[in-house]
Order: structure tokens, then sequence, then C-alpha cells
């Protein structure tokens, strides 16, 4: 059955989606360019809903759980949970800024004589939107890959450290995930703001 496993439940919805896409663009015909900023556009959505998501999941509820639960509740959370969370998260905020590279470019905002052969205007007030949140997103990715990974890495026992340097590890992801927290929903904000704000 397709709801067993979380794999099979993602593959249908992609075949779904595949679909969907397909019969658009037969009905409606699309050019080879669009459809390639479209698909980079979806994966970069995609991939912010899940690195957000995520935030939001380790600040109100696994963070919590280890903050208010016992013994036991922590170790479950830190061999079962804690590592899958932070491959998720590594991989979506990575994903996120990749794609999101991809369509600087395609949009014109970076290299646009490359793509479009001319400089592409683009209105002051939204560049000022989008590059406070690139700029933005590229923080949150840092708090990612430098402070909260390795911190977490010591945390679950995948790097040696005793008993004040786990504390001190977990006092590093509590505050790095605050702050992705914080920034989440501005950078959510001043991109949606920028390209549909006029």
């Amino acid at each position: 059955m397709l709801t067993d496993q979380p794999k099979k439940a993602a593959v249908a919805g992609l075949v779904l989606a595949a679909a969907t896409l397909l019969l658009w663009a037969i009905v409606a015909g699309v050019d080879g360019k669009a459809l390639l900023s479209f698909l980079f556009r979806l994966a970069h959505i995609l991939s912010a809903m899940v690195w957000v998501g995520l935030i939001v999941f380790i600040n109100f509820v696994q963070l919590e759980a280890t903050r208010l639960g016992d013994d036991a509740t922590k170790q479950v959370v830190h061999t079962s949970v804690a590592p899958q969370v932070a491959w998720w998260v590594r991989h979506a905020s990575t994903f996120v800024i990749v794609s999101g590279v991809v369509l600087l470019v395609l949009a014109g905002y970076l290299l646009p004589s490359i793509v479009y052969g001319s400089d592409v205007y683009v209105p002051p007030s939204r560049a000022i939107l989008l590059w406070l949140g690139v700029a933005a997103a590229f923080v949150m990715w840092m708090f990612v890959h430098m402070y909260i990974w390795p911190a977490m890495q010591v945390v679950i026992g995948l790097r040696p450290g005793d008993a004040a340097a786990r504390q001190a590890a977990r006092s590093r992801v509590v505050h790095y995930s605050r702050l992705n927290l914080i920034l989440a929903l501005p950078v959510t904000l001043v991109m949606v703001a920028a390209a549909h704000l006029y």
C-alpha cells in the first residue's frame, strides 16, 4: 500500500505532480527556458518548505522534548530523531542555496548578459528585498553547516566530547537553531515580496 512507507507516499506524490505538469505542458505548451526556470523555482520552494518546516520542528518539538524529557526520551531523540533531522536540514538547506543561485541566474539578477544578452532591469525596491533575503539565507545556511551540525555531532556522539563539551554543544545547537527560527520568517517574507510585490 502507498501509505505504508513515507518513500512510497513521496514517490506517489512525485508521480502525480509530474503527470500534472506533463498534462499542463501538453495543453498549454511551454518553452524550455521557462520550464527550466519553473522547475528550479519549484525545487527551491519545496526544499525551503522542508528546511523551514524542520526549523520549526527542531525549535518547538525536538529541543523541547530533550529539555523536558527524561533520560530515556533524550536517548531516543539523540539516537533516532536528531541524526535524521540533521541530515534533512543539511541537505535541504544546501539545495535551497544551490537552486536559489540558479534562479538568480535564470531570472537575470546574476550574470544577465550571459543569459539574456544584456542587463535586465530590476526595480531597486525589489532588488533590495531580494538581496537582503539572499544574504540572510546564506547566514542561515552558514549556521546549519558551521555551527549547528558540528555541535550536533558532539551531542549525538559522532564526535568525542566529555559532559562539559556536550553541554556546550547543546547550548550552541539551541542558540543557532533559535537564530535560524528568527530569520526564517523574514527571509520568507522578503523572497515572496521580491517576486510578488510591485
